[in-house]
């Protein structure tokens, strides 16, 4: 028992709660170790151990990183201090740490974590619960988590190990908080509860949607999916069955993860298994660009260029520099990226977003370089087609050609030879690629004549074989041959310049010479070579050689040739008597001939052998006579009479062979006389010299000798055999064969007959058969007709059956297709839906049917009703910020005037003090004086008039700044003198000279204001710009030159005009006359001797010089290209130019274009020239050491020469940039002319760049919430006079500068009152004397600082009067009602028609979709109450209502008879049509609206944390008054306590009401420090009776002196001195200012 009781030992009480509260740390440590871990899995950084996190986060740095990570809007990574943590490091916490965790705090409100889980900056800074920031890390996880944003925190609790030490360090650390530790489990139900009514609406809507997902019904998914609480966007009808099997298979993966992950987990969040909004959009986005790719892909496929541009610009795939004209560029693009990447991949896949955006970019840049590109080649076109040579070199050396150098001299050959070229095209155009090569070509040709004409042969050398020459077959070893060539044809053809084919011709001349007697040496070596070695096929080779000069070679002669040749070269070594002697070319030919004669003459012979061989085979005697009398047989004692004896006795030899054996073998030999064998194929009737492979003699030919044999035997016998021919016998038996060949020929001639009778007896037959086949069919069609009924039963079965398989048939195709057919209709109502849409966009007046298609859209959606009720949330949320911040800004202009006055007293208490020993009663009112304020400090004193005044001056020229009308009619209104130096000394003061991006948008806003009201009022024409000099165009040139300190024509035109200057070589006149002159000089300084040519001549003489026409032509390229040089510079550095010149350039144009819409472009672009280069650049260029934009050294100049150069350059500009052209006839006007035309082309596209800039707004980020944003109000500093001036002048021009009364400037002029003096600005006391005029002059140029407040509210709330907008709204609702419900061809005939009801039933259903849309949409958004009854009437009423409201809107002039029915369908189709840019201005409005309140919140904080300060300051002052009054003693000040006598003579008591001065000495006045800092108790009594009591406050009495009041009412009876009775206080209660 005692073992088991000490076993199962229960633990004490203490114990118990040691080991609790051991749990407790353990658990806690645990929390950090998650916290931790989650962190590091956002961050992507290592954390600090647990027991160290902690201390790791009281300098906010990882909490900062924390909310950028998840707000990065919110908490900018700029604005977190210390990133770092270096100055943690060094010198431990600063204060600023505490701006992190409250940036951390702020990215927790942007999020939407309630605010119960938030700590206090304190809790982590000072570390005070930081238990409470670990468990608001936890909640911010689980939130996050449940949006979708950020991973889950996984629970460790009893996962990780500490030690006992670390757990009693951390247990130790719990008990200094003294706190109840969070309950950490119950995180979800607070987080769930605290949610608003609208999340948690929002997460019921994604539980759905999650449900419906593992329903698995479309229907229900597509319900879901469209909750306006769910917030999911982007859904398209098409896709509802991808998105609902993504999101199954993603559902899913996350069950599954779940799963592995937290399977042991006793609570799990909903949101482990299921999808989160986030991830809910992030899976439809997906889907949206899977779709919108295969769209691409499509169109790809089809190259259809409309449906790809169509697919480019969905929403969902982003593309930026999407461009229309750029559609063919596109599809060729992409379809070769895609081909590329099937290549790479082996599979053709769509192309990803960023291969799409990538495309597109590409696309881009190449068109753009294409037009530039083609617009230079369509120049160089038009030239050739004219006779210019010198306009086509100036078009070539264009540098968008990209082409390589062109020289001038050569123009003749560029222009004839790319004309020739250019007439050769099939299209009459040159392309860029043929302009390239071809100008390659001929810039190389031309360096080649210019070698030739100045005879430099290593010149010549060098430009032959230049590859860009493209001549051929160049032999660097003839280049002396080809020199010598080239010139002799360059003599041949005069001064004109020789051509690439006779170039070519030349070399190939050359080339052929030398080759042709080398080559003919080679060749007749290899003949000798392959003779000696007997090898046939090298001298057949050899014999074919071009270079061998062999005429007639055959190749199947090759052995006759070696035969022949070898005798012919042991003929000639046995004559020379020289072994080695060899063939010349002449032997050769002439043994080649001598076999070519043997191979004809064997050849004849063995064919004639071959047909007395042929004949005798036939048994023709004739035939056989004929061939064996040819002389090419070369028979003899052939006798025509032996025909037949040759014939039998051939025939039989030859019958005699074929029965010994026939080899049948097609070759046969024939044996010449020189012993040499020839051989004949007989199929082929060829011969050879060379044996065949495998020859067999054919065994049954007979040769010649053979035959000549038979021949010579046959003629012999003849003569034996005459004697025996006129034989009876032979004769008889002669007849006896004849007449039996006659019986057989009759025998033959009638079985031939019978033949040729049978189709005649076939067609007997065949008529019979159709007799008895016709008796049959018509008893077969009796039985028929008998019989019809059934017959047409039957049939009709037949074609039933037949009917239903077809039917089946094309039905199971159409299953089986069903994808393509759903594509084919989609593609067809695609079609159909993109042209009526195209109708509607760009169609004036698109058909009533178009509308009605389209109708739907003007329909508000789910996603318009919540964006309309965010707007209009933000809106007044925006508001109510703006007037809090007004409120705020008011009570800190109330805590500064009392911080002021506080600081105020205190000098003025020192100054009386000071004087106090030399006051006496009779001067009390001096020193009631003295403490008065109003006298002192001038315009900035602390007197309620001088504030007011103050205030009124600053809220005058905030007026000024912020209105620029004001000002640009008083500088209209001023002489142009007066107004320039008015601009200089007070506009450019009033605008701090542009000084940040506010400044520099008013003052952009004052110039161009004022532009518009000079062309408004005093141009009557544009030209009156240039000639009338208005004064705002010379300040802003003037201002834009130095804007902000910056030299933007230093940065851009510096370095060219450096190089300009520094190139003194050049020489640019181009007058006939200097030039002239100019050669005369140098011709009589170089020769010494005075020259024959006339000095003074006329331009006329002076160009019929070559020379002066060559330095001339010098001149003008040096002048083009420095002139190119200048200007390139400046249309590179279009950036470079100030933004505010080029808007100012650009609202010029749009100003004269309004005023004179007649005016052509080129006379706008003219002006606009004139101000950005005339004005701006011109002066700079002419002196550019005037405008600083060269360096030059001190003390030196330009020199006359560099001035010239720098004049001519820019009059060359400025004549380009107005298209003017010099005066004369000469050609080197006409070229100086054409330069300027094709340069105003470019100056013209960087005019229209220049202009081409985004409004003031966009570029300074300025809107209407601007203003009320700025934290730190802006200042300007004015001097006293310019003050004086502003105001006086505003007052003389109030009457043409305000004319109402009611207009703001004259509500301030009424304000501010008559001018001041300059003593009531400076004060009394701020000179010495006052009086003298250099005291008042050098008072004058005193500047104030003025801190400028708006003085009249910009959200007045006024209600709209009614008009016809509302009749006109509801006009168009009803028309809208009606055609959604009834067709027909116009409005007209729809109201006349009657109504079906099925119509009726239609219009009734919507009228109930409008009802439920209606019900769920905000109080706020409803519609209003007249178009909700006009919704409910019923589709007959709408209809004449409609009529109603058009004669009422007729009436009104709105509409204009008689087609109002078309015009307000086209205002129905013009809202159709801008409802897209509806939205996308409304959501950019939205987004505007969350910044302005960010910032204003951001604005309210600041505010608020300085009345905070400030009230905080105040206290302190109060309190460092009382404590140092308290110093001086050790004790309790006691009551102080006056007779009313004695407050009498010190001037602080005036009188009593209803009590004689008499009875003063009976009163008594105690005044006690009040329970309040700064207030005082004053108590009465009267002959020791306490009366009354009375609450003074000392900040009353200063408020009291600052409005100028210098007697106040205690008690309502008693008269009391404010100034007397605040020094009394002072004295008494504050006696350490006294000393």
């Amino acid at each position: 028992m005692a073992d088991s009781s000490g076993r199962y030992e229960r633990l004490t009480a203490e114990q118990m709660d040691e080991q609790r509260i051991q749990n407790v740390a353990y658990q806690y440590l645990c929390r950090l170790e998650e916290a931790k871990r989650w962190m590091e899995a956002c961050l992507g950084e290592e954390l600090p151990a647990p027991t160290e996190l902690e201390e790791a986060l009281r300098n906010g740095v990882v909490l900062a990183k924390l909310g950028h990570r998840f707000a990065p809007k919110a908490v900018n990574v700029k604005k977190i201090y210390d990133p770092d943590q270096l100055r943690y490091q060094a010198v431990g916490l600063q204060f600023r740490h505490t701006d992190n965790i409250n940036h951390w705090r702020i990215a927790m409100t942007t999020l939407g974590l309630p605010a119960i889980f938030y700590p206090e900056t304190t809790d982590v800074y000072d570390k005070k619960n930081m238990p409470r920031a670990v468990y608001c890390i936890h909640a911010l996880s689980l939130y996050l988590y449940r949006l979708g944003l950020a991973p889950q925190i996984h629970d460790l609790d009893g996962k990780v190990k500490f030690t006992e030490e670390e757990i009693n360090n951390m247990k130790s650390e719990l008990d200094k908080y003294g706190i109840q530790m969070p309950a950490f489990n119950k995180i979800g139900g607070l987080l769930a509860n605290e949610l608003s009514e609208d999340e948690a609406a929002g997460h019921a809507a994604v539980i759905a949607i999650n449900e419906a997902v593992d329903r698995g019904h479309l229907e229900v998914t597509e319900e879901a999916l469209r909750n306006p609480n769910a917030l999911i966007t982007d859904l398209q009808e098409a896709l509802l069955s991808a998105y609902q099997e993504v999101l199954q298979q993603a559902k899913a993966r996350k069950k599954e993860k779940a799963a592995n992950r937290c399977g042991d987990q006793e609570e799990k969040d909903i949101y482990e298994e299921f999808l989160t909004r986030r991830e809910i959009q992030n899976n439809i986005n997906l889907v949206n660009v899977r779709s919108a790719v295969e769209q691409v892909d499509e169109a790809l496929d089809s190259a259809d260029e409309l449906a790809l541009l169509s697919a480019l610009q969905l929403p969902c795939l982003a593309l930026r520099g999407l461009r229309t004209d750029n559609g063919p560029w596109y599809l060729d693009q992409l379809s070769a990226d895609r081909q590329q990447n099937a290549l790479d991949e082996g599979c053709v896949d769509p192309l990803e977003p960023e291969e799409l955006q990538e495309g597109v970019t590409i696309v881009n840049q190449d068109a753009q370089r294409a037009r530039t590109m083609n617009a230079a080649v369509q120049s160089v076109n038009a030239s050739l087609r004219l006779s210019d040579p010198r306009r086509t070199v100036s078009c070539l050396m264009t540098a968008d050609l990209q082409l390589p150098e062109v020289f001038p001299f050569a123009a003749t050959l560029y222009h004839r030879e790319l004309q020739l070229l250019q007439r050769q095209t099939a299209q009459g155009e040159l392309q860029q690629e043929e302009l390239f090569v071809a100008v390659e070509m001929l810039s190389a040709v031309a360096l080649v004549n210019q070698a030739l004409e100045a005879g430099h042969l290593q010149q010549f050398s060098s430009s032959l074989v230049s590859p860009s020459a493209g001549l051929s077959d160049v032999d660097h070893a003839l280049l002396d041959g080809y020199f010598e060539r080239l010139v002799a044809v360059k003599q041949q053809v005069s001064r004109d310049l020789l051509t690439w084919n006779q170039l070519q011709e030349g070399i190939n001349s050359v080339n052929n010479s030398v080759q042709d007697e080398h080559q003919q040496l080679l060749s007749v070596g290899l003949v000798n070579e392959a003779v000696l070695r007997g090898d046939a096929q090298k001298l057949l080779s050899a014999l074919l050689l071009p270079s061998c000069g062999v005429e007639e070679v055959l190749p199947a002669n090759t052995c006759r040739y070696l035969s022949l040749l070898n005798r012919t070269r042991h003929h000639k070594a046995q004559v020379s008597r020289e072994p080695g002697a060899e063939l010349w070319l002449a032997d050769i030919q002439e043994a080649v001939k001598r076999a070519n004669q043997q191979s004809q003459k064997t050849l004849k012979m063995c064919l004639s052998v071959a047909a007395v061989n042929q004949a005798v085979k036939e048994n023709k005697v004739n035939q056989t006579l004929r061939v064996l009398s040819l002389p090419e047989v070369q028979l003899q004692g052939v006798d025509p009479s032996c025909a037949a004896d040759y014939q039998r006795e051939l025939y039989g030899l030859l019958t005699d062979r074929m029965l010994s054996g026939d080899n049948r073998s097609p070759w046969v030999r024939v044996r010449l006389d020189d012993g040499s064998f020839y051989y004949l194929h007989l199929n082929r009737l060829e011969g050879t010299w060379e044996e065949p492979n495998g020859f067999i003699n054919n065994s049954v030919f007979l040769d010649r000798p053979q035959i000549q044999e038979v021949v010579s035997s046959v003629s012999n016998s003849h003569s034996r055999s005459v004697l025996w021919r006129s034989s009876e016998a032979l004769v008889a038996r002669l007849q006896a064969v004849s007449r039996g060949f006659l019986l057989r020929q009759k025998l033959a001639a009638r079985r031939h007959y019978l033949s040729s009778q049978t189709p005649a007896v076939i067609t007997i037959q065949a008529h019979w058969r159709r007799l008895v086949q016709q008796e049959a069919y018509r008893r077969r069609l009796q039985l028929l007709y008998m019989n019809w009924r059934a017959v047409v039963k039957i049939q009709s079965f037949v074609k039933m059956w037949s009917a239903r398989r077809k039917y089946r048939a094309r039905l199971s195709f159409f299953r089986s297709h069903v994808g393509a057919v759903v594509k084919i209709q989609a593609f067809f109502r695609a079609n159909r839906a993109r042209d009526q849409y195209r109708m509607l966009v760009h169609s004036a007046a698109p058909p009533l049917s178009v509308v009605r298609r389209f109708v739907h859209l003007l329909d508000l959606g789910d996603a318009d009703i919540r964006e309309e009720a965010e707007q209009l949330r933000l809106r007044e949320e925006v508001v109510r910020s703006i007037r809090f911040n007004r409120q705020l800004e008011a009570d800190l202009d109330l805590m500064d005037l009392k911080i002021g006055l506080l600081v105020r007293n205190r000098a003025t208490l020192q100054e009386v003090v000071s004087h106090c020993k030399k006051l006496t009663k009779k001067n009390k009112e001096q020193l009631s004086d003295m403490m008065d304020l109003e006298r002192s400090k001038g315009l900035k004193a602390l007197s309620r008039e001088r504030r007011e005044r103050l205030e009124a001056y600053q809220h005058l020229f905030y007026l000024l700044q912020t209105q620029p009308l004001y000002l640009a009619q008083l500088i209209f209104l001023m002489p142009q003198s007066r107004s320039t130096s008015f601009m200089e000394m007070f506009v450019f003061s009033l605008f701090n000279y542009g000084s940040d991006c506010r400044e520099a948008f008013l003052l952009l806003q004052l110039f161009t204001e004022a532009l518009r009201y000079e062309i408004r009022l005093k141009v009557e024409q544009p030209q009156d710009v240039v000639t009338g000099n208005p004064t705002v165009i010379k300040m802003l040139v003037n201002f834009y030159r130095h804007a902000r300190g910056q030299n933007a024509l230093r940065e851009s035109l510096g370095p060219a005009l450096q190089d300009v200057l520094l190139d003194r070589t050049l020489s640019i006149r181009t007058d006939p006359v200097d030039v002239y002159k100019t050669w005369i000089n140098q011709t009589e300084t170089q020769t010494g001797h005075k020259s024959s040519l006339p000095y003074e001549v006329s331009p006329a003489d002076a160009l019929s010089h070559p020379e002066v026409q060559r330095r001339i032509d010098i001149a003008i390229i040096n002048l083009k290209n420095l002139t190119d040089r200048v200007f390139k510079a400046i249309t590179s550095n279009l950036h470079k130019l100030p933004y505010g010149l080029r808007y100012t350039a650009k609202v010029l144009r749009d100003a004269l274009k309004a005023k004179f819409p007649e005016a052509s472009e080129d006379e706008l672009y003219k002006i606009v020239g004139n101000l950005v280069y005339y004005r701006y650049m011109n002066p700079a260029i002419v002196a550019p050491d005037g405008f600083d934009v060269v360096d030059r050294s001190a003390g030196s100049s330009l020199q006359p020469e560099q001035r010239h150069i720098l004049g001519s350059v820019a009059r060359m500009l400025q004549h380009a940039a107005a298209n003017k052209h010099f005066h004369g006839d000469g050609y080197h006007v006409r070229a100086l002319n054409q330069y300027i035309s094709q340069t105003h082309y470019t100056f013209r596209k960087f005019l229209l760049c220049v202009c081409d800039v985004p409004e003031p707004e966009d570029r300074f980020n300025m809107d209407e919430y601007s203003e009320l944003l700025i934290v730190n109000k802006p200042v300007v500093y004015i001097s006293v006079s310019e003050l004086l001036n502003t105001h006086q002048l505003l007052l003389e021009q109030q009457e043409v500068l305000c004319p109402d009364p009611s207009d703001s400037l004259r509500l301030l002029l009424k304000d501010l009152g008559s001018v001041p003096t300059l003593q009531d600005l400076i004060g009394e006391s701020s000179s010495a004397d006052p009086g003298s005029e250099s005291s008042l002059c050098q008072s004058s140029k005193m500047e104030v600082s003025l801190t400028l407040t708006n003085k009249f509210d910009i959200f007045n709330e006024s209600n709209d009067k009614p008009d016809a907008r509302g009749l006109l709204l509801s006009t168009k609702q009803l028309i809208i009602d009606v055609i959604r419900t009834q067709s027909g061809d116009s409005l007209s005939d729809i109201l006349r028609a009657s109504v079906s009801h099925d119509q009726e039933a239609c219009h009734d259903w919507l009228v109930q979709q409008r009802a439920q849309r209606d019900a769920r949409t905000p109080e706020r958004m409803k519609r209003n109450q007249s178009l909700v009854a006009n919704s409910n009437l019923s589709l007959e009423e709408k209809k004449r209502k409609i009529l109603r409201c058009l004669r009422r809107l007729e009436g009104l002039g709105v509409l204009r008879p008689p087609q109002t029915e078309n015009q307000i369908l086209q205002m129905i189709a013009k809202d159709i049509r801008q409802q897209r840019l509806h939205r996308q201005r409304r959501g950019a409005e939205l987004q505007k609206l969350r910044q302005t309140l960010s910032s204003l919140q951001a604005k309210s904080s600041f505010h608020s944390q300085q009345v905070d300060y400030y009230r905080h300051y105040i206290t302190s002052c109060l309190d460092n008054l009382t404590a140092n009054s308290k110093s001086t003693k050790k004790k309790k000040l006691p009551a102080l306590s006056y007779s009313a006598t004695r407050l009498q003579e010190k001037g602080v008591l005036l009188e009593i009401q209803d009590l004689p001065a008499a009875q003063f000495k009976n009163v008594v006045f105690d005044i006690v420090p009040g329970p309040e800092r700064g207030s005082f108790n004053v108590k009465t009594r009267f002959l020791g009776v306490e009366m009354e009591e009375f609450l003074l406050k000392y900040q009353d009495l200063l408020q009291l002196q600052y409005e100028g009041v210098a007697v106040m009412k205690m008690f309502d009876k008693a008269k009391v001195n404010v100034n007397l009775l605040i020094f009394l206080l002072n004295k008494k209660f504050f006696k350490k200012l006294t000393k």
